[in-house]
C-alpha cells in the first residue's frame, strides 16, 4: 500500500526521530501513528507561526526516518487566513456545530473568502497530483471541512487506479441548517466530496445528516444507507469513529509528570471527591452549563461543596476568536461566583486549572485517572476522544456524556447520557451518579471495547469501505 494522507493540521517531528505523537487521539496523532507504521507522505499548510510560512504554494520537503515524507505548504498570508479564518472557522466550524448567528450570518461577502478557500484547496490538489501514481495500490486520504474541494480537484480516475477517501472529523449538520450556506457554497461542497469514492464520519447521525443533504441539495442523485450515486459516480458512506491509543494513555498515566500532577491535584481535593472534566476552551465544548449544572447542585445542597471538588482541566485555542475569549471570561466569572458563595478559604468548590502546555496532556490524565465522576457535554461534537479516555482511566468514575458528542453511539452501554441544553436536568443526573460507582466488570467490558480499535483497524474500515 502507498499511503498519502493530507490535512490543514501539521505534525509535530524531530529530526532523527520522526514523527512524535504527543496525545492519544484525535486526527493528527492517528495520521502520525498511521504514517508511522506504514511510511508514505504526508501533505499539510506550514504553521503560521513559523518564519517560513508565508509563500506561493510552494511546499517545503522533509524526508524522516520510516519512508515518511511531510510536505509543508507554504501558502500566501492573507490567503491562508481567508482559507481558516473567515471560511474555516467562522463558517464551517460554527456551521457544523450549529453555533452560527443566523440573524446575521453567513455574511453576504463570502467571495473573497471563498476564492480563497478554492485557491488553498487547489494549491493541496496539486501538491497530490505530483505524490499519486495511480497504482491501485495507492491511498489518499484527505481529512477535515478545510479541504472539501480537494476530491473534485484531484479530477476522475479510472477504475481501479487508485483510491481516495475523505473524512470529516466535525459533525455535520441537518438539511435545514446547511441550507443557510449560499447555494453555490453549499452545492460545491457536496459535490466536491461525491468525488470521493468513500466519505467517513464518527458516527451514524452526522453519515445520516450528510446523506439527507445531498438527498435534499443535489437534484437526481439517488441516496440509500450506504451511500450516493450522482453524476454516475457511486460514493460510499460510512461510519468509522475514531479509535483511542490505548498504549499512548498507558505511558502518559506513567510519566513522572503525570504523577507530578496527580499530587498536586490530590492535595487540591483536600480529601473530597472528585468531578472532573477536560475541554480546550472552544464554544461546542459547553462549559459554561456544565459550571451552571453544578451550581444548580450546591443550591440544592450546599454541604456537597464539602465532599465534592470540581476540577476543569482547560486549554484556551490555539488562534482564539472574539467567541472564545468571552467564552473564557464567561467561565473564569462562572467559577469565580461559584466558589464566592460555596467555597472556603484554600477550598474553592471549583477549580479552573490551565496546566503548562509541556505537561497538559499529564495534567488531563492525571485528572480523569483520579476523578470519582467524570463530565463530558458537549453541545454538538464530531467524536469527543476525552470521553474515551475519560472511560478507559477511571477505576470507578461514571462517565456522564453528552447524547450530542459523536462517541455516544459507540459508548451508550457504559455512560450515563445527558441533554448538555438543560442545566438542571444535568445537575439532577450528576446527583444521582455521585450516589453511584461503576462495577469492576462493567469498567472491564468498557475499556475491552477502546482496545479492541486501533488505527490499523480503523484504516481497515477506511479502504475496505471501497472494496
Amino acid at each position: 500500500m502507498k499511503l498519502i494522507v493530507c490535512s490543514n493540521s501539521a505534525p509535530r517531528w524531530e529530526e532523527g526521530a520522526g514523527l512524535l505523537p504527543r496525545s492519544p487521539g484525535g486526527l493528527v496523532p492517528l495520521l502520525a501513528t498511521l504514517l508511522g507504521r506504514h511510511g508514505g507522505d504526508w501533505v499539510c499548510t506550514m504553521p503560521p507561526d513559523d518564519s517560513a510560512a508565508s509563500g506561493d504554494g510552494s511546499a517545503e520537503v522533509t524526508a524522516l526516518p520510516g519512508g515518511v515524507t511531510l510536505h509543508r505548504l507554504r501558502l500566501p498570508r492573507e490567503t491562508a487566513d481567508r482559507h481558516y479564518e473567515t471560511v474555516g472557522v467562522r463558517l464551517l466550524l460554527w456551521l457544523f456545530h450549529y453555533l452560527l448567528d443566523t440573524a446575521r450570518q453567513p455574511e453576504g461577502r463570502l467571495a473573497e473568502a471563498w476564492s480563497a478557500y478554492e485557491a488553498v484547496n487547489r494549491a493541496y490538489a496539486d501538491r497530490l497530483a505530483t505524490l499519486m501514481t495511480g497504482s491501485p495500490e495507492e491511498f489518499v486520504l484527505v481529512n477535515d471541512h478545510h479541504l472539501f474541494l480537494v476530491p473534485e480537484m484531484l479530477g476522475p480516475r479510472a477504475e481501479g487506479r487508485g483510491r481516495v477517501a475523505f473524512f470529516q472529523g466535525l459533525p455535520w449538520c441537518e438539511p435545514d441548517y446547511f441550507g443557510v450556506l449560499p447555494a453555490h457554497i453549499r452545492d460545491r461542497i457536496l459535490t466536491g466530496l461525491l468525488c470521493a469514492d468513500v466519505i467517513g464520519f464518527h458516527c451514524t447521525r452526522w453519515a445520516r445528516a450528510f446523506l439527507g443533504c445531498c438527498a435534499r441539495f443535489l437534484p437526481g442523485c439517488a441516496v440509500d444507507d450506504r451511500g450516493v450515486t450522482y453524476d454516475g459516480r457511486r460514493t460510499r458512506v460510512i461510519v468509522a469513529p475514531f479509535p483511542l491509543d490505548v498504549a499512548m494513555v498507558e505511558r502518559l498515566r506513567d510519566e513522572p509528570a503525570t504523577a507530578r500532577w496527580r499530587e498536586r491535584l490530590d492535595r487540591d481535593a483536600r480529601g473530597r471527591r472528585v468531578i472532573a472534566r477536560a475541554d480546550r476552551i472552544d464554544l461546542w465544548k459547553n462549559l459554561p452549563r456544565g459550571f451552571a449544572a453544578y451550581r444548580s447542585l450546591l443550591e440544592r445542597e450546599p454541604g456537597l461543596g464539602g465532599e465534592w471538588w470540581f476540577c476543569a482541566v482547560a486549554t484556551p485555542p490555539g488562534r482564539p476568536t472574539e467567541r472564545t475569549r468571552a467564552l473564557q471570561r464567561e467561565c473564569e466569572d462562572l467559577v469565580a461566583g461559584i466558589n464566592e458563595r460555596f467555597g472556603a478559604p484554600g477550598r474553592p468548590a471549583v477549580s479552573l486549572i490551565y496546566p503548562d502546555l509541556p505537561t497538559t496532556r499529564n495534567c488531563v490524565v492525571a485528572a480523569l485517572s483520579g476523578a470519582d465522576l467524570a463530565l463530558v457535554n458537549p453541545t454538538f461534537d464530531g467524536m469527543n476522544l476525552v470521553a474515551k479516555e475519560a472511560l478507559y482511566l477511571g477505576e470507578h468514575a461514571r462517565l456522564l456524556l453528552s447524547v450530542n458528542a459523536g462517541a455516544y453511539e459507540q459508548l451508550a452501554g457504559h455512560v450515563t447520557p445527558v441533554d448538555p441544553f438543560d442545566v438542571e436536568g444535568t445537575a439532577s443526573v450528576m446527583r444521582e451518579a455521585m450516589a453511584s460507582g461503576v462495577a469492576p466488570e462493567e469498567r472491564a467490558a468498557a475499556r475491552r471495547l477502546l482496545r479492541e480499535q486501533d488505527a490499523n483497524h480503523w484504516l481497515d474500515r477506511m479502504m475496505g469501505a471501497q472494496r
